[in-house]
């Protein structure tokens, strides 16, 4: 123990003797004081072995700094113990990392500062001479030399006391990659990458694979095409959040394609996407809607706001074969040549590609093999979550085979009735909204409204006060609306009849006030209009939505929008209006349909109470009859 306090002792004065700082020196005193206290407590003599041991076994509970420091305390004491002085290598650099820099790299980075005028701020020296300092130290003595692969090494192992000081340091560092790259001193994606929140998710595809894409005469990205993308969806008003995302995706993209020195190649881009997209987290759709937007945009020149859906995604009908997929396409194509609804169209290609997929396992080759008992088959194994849902698909499927039949593709010309349609019917207790519930929506103060909030608040009161469906209520136009007669004229989507009803002062005037105050500028035709980009029509799920905000769930479920409209008719009920009247009201062809409401009317239900006998009830016992 008297040789490791000699030690000791001449690293000490070394130190002191050589002008080193006070917090090196007290660095150094804590580290030997604390081992000398583990070696007596654990009753061992000195050695590499046992230093080495105790400096890993505490590095889990030491902050990086104390580990590195004491780390760099045992090396200068083994040179002691070994040598009798401390080795050149595992001294500190008492000049600053500008100092040590070769004149190339000096000089780089004196024009710098020169020309971007940074000379009174020396951040900019300090944080980009330990940048080139650690490239010096990697062997490289040309700018043009560096790479992706030394970048984010740089990353990984340039250490700071804290996360902010490393940030701060990177941030200067970009700056001066930027203008290395301004002078094609080296590429301009180095300064993207440095980047904490993206290195993470490069992503390099070995070399072997990227021997299967061809590079020749393919253009490569220019990264003002992607600001010039970024500035068309900023002019079609894309929110803040996906522009950063946008930018996020397109930034990665364009390392990517700088690393591998590769164009624009769709195949290429949507196999490295396939790769990032674990890395992206949830927001992985919103990805891949900019990648489709953004490829669009390089061949058009226009930012798309339609549904741009997945690129990698095969119709569903091209995966059958021959034989069914020219029947079912050619079914389709005539369902939408006879003007039908795309909800219509696509209800029918799902319920005959299961059919045809179902025939297609049993090994039938031809539609004209399809029997009766083939068709019971099928029916039997064909399961559905309720018997509605399973009869509204065979009604599709008998709509199928009729076609087949008139195609010639089927011999019996009624093969379609060996499958059932028929389902028990099912009555469903009318729910409509308490007095109290509908108090509170119109008690609502629209001054404390954002502008979505507005829009679903006179979303809302329409359904409330006029009765209109969902569908019918997303659809309102501004030419539907009679300001003069103060009424709405709509076509019924769900009937196709025109309905026109007088729209309530209290309703017109929410109404007026979205549209002045709270709809977003557009030139859409649509009164009710999303409030982002691209600030086009609304689906039927924001109706819903929009009742969540004002009410309560029932029994712990959301309630539908159509509870507004059956709201709507018990309140004519309840207020002595006549059958024909409501029924007009909402739209309905016939009377039927408005009885079921009448059960709800529960004050006038009691006036006309039946006896038991009329029920057929018998009346027994009591005190008048023992």
């Amino acid at each position: 123990m008297e040789q490791y306090k000699s030690n000791v002792a001449a690293v000490m004065g070394f130190l002191k003797s050589e002008g080193f700082s006070a917090s090196t020196i007290s660095l150094h005193k804590r580290c030997y004081q604390e081992l000398e206290e583990f070696l007596g407590a654990t009753n061992q003599l000195y050695s590499t072995y046992t230093a080495c041991q105790w400096i890993e076994h505490n590095q889990a509970s030491w902050d990086y700094r104390k580990y590195t420091g004491y780390k760099h305390c045992i090396q200068q004491l083994e040179d002691v113990c070994h040598d009798g002085h401390i080795s050149s290598d595992h001294l500190c650099f008492r000049k600053p990392p500008y100092d040590l820099l070769a004149s190339g790299f000096k000089g780089i980075l004196d024009s710098f500062i020169s020309d971007c005028d940074y000379g009174a701020d020396d951040r900019y020296r300090i944080s980009c001479a330990r940048f080139l300092l650690y490239l010096q130290g990697k062997g490289v003595s040309s700018i043009k030399s560096l790479d992706y692969e030394l970048l984010m090494k740089f990353h990984e192992e340039d250490h700071h006391v804290s996360q902010k000081s490393k940030d701060v340091y990177e941030d200067l560092i970009r700056v001066f990659l930027r203008h290395l790259a301004s002078n094609n001193k080296c590429s301009f994606g180095l300064s993207l990458a440095l980047n904490k929140l993206l290195i993470p998710q490069i992503i390099r595809i070995p070399d072997e694979e990227m021997e299967d894409y061809p590079v020749s005469d393919v253009p490569l990205l220019v990264w003002d095409e992607v600001l010039r993308f970024l500035s068309r969806m900023e002019d079609v008003r894309y929110g803040n959040t996906v522009l950063k995302s946008s930018k996020h995706i397109l930034t990665l993209l364009y390392i990517f394609l700088d690393m591998h020195q590769t164009g624009i190649n769709e195949t290429l881009i949507w196999r490295w996407f396939h790769k990032v997209k674990p890395l992206l987290g949830t927001s992985w759709k919103q990805h891949r809607r900019t990648i489709c937007q953004f490829l669009i945009f390089l061949d058009t020149g226009m930012v798309t706001t339609e549904s741009t859906g997945n690129p990698s995604e095969s119709d569903s009908v091209e995966m059958l074969p021959a034989w069914e997929k020219e029947a079912l396409s050619g079914y389709l194509a005539l369902l939408k040549r006879e003007g039908w609804q795309p909800s219509t169209i696509s209800m029918q290609k799902s319920s005959n590609l299961r059919f045809c997929r179902y025939l297609d396992g049993i090994g039938i080759q031809s539609f004209k093999e399809v029997t009766p008992e083939i068709l019971k088959e099928f029916n039997l194994q064909d399961e559905h979550g309720t018997a509605e849902g399973k009869a509204a698909y065979n009604c599709r499927i008998r709509s199928f085979i009729l076609y087949l039949y008139e195609q010639g593709l089927v011999d019996d010309p009624y093969l379609y009735k060996a499958l059932p349609t028929l389902a028990a019917p099912r009555t469903s207790i009318v729910k409509a909204l308490s007095k109290e519930e509908a108090a509170s929506i119109w008690a609502v103060d629209t001054a404390t409204l954002s502008p979505k909030g507005l829009r679903d608040y006179a979303i809302v009161c329409i359904g409330l006060s006029m009765g209109f469906r969902a569908f019918d209520i997303i659809s309102l136009r501004f030419a539907d609306v009679d300001w003069r007669q103060r009424s709405i004229r709509i076509i019924q989507k769900k009937t196709g009849k025109a309905l026109t009803m007088p729209m309530p002062v209290k309703t017109g005037n929410i109404l007026f006030c979205y549209i002045r105050d709270g709809r977003p500028k557009s030139d859409s035709p649509y009164i009710f209009i999303r409030h982002e980009a691209p600030y086009d029509g609304v689906g039927r799920n924001v109706c819903r939505n929009a009742l969540s905000r004002f009410i309560a769930p029932h029994d712990g479920k959301e309630c539908g929008f159509h509870i507004v409209r059956k709201t709507f008719a018990t309140h004519l009920l309840s207020g002595s209006v006549n059958v024909e009247r409501i029924s007009d009201s909402l739209g309905h062809s016939t009377n039927g349909t408005v009885y079921k409401y009448l059960s709800l009317d529960e004050e006038h239900m009691c006036m006309c109470p039946l006896s038991l006998a009329d029920a057929g009830i018998p009346y027994k016992g009591g005190a008048f009859h023992a």
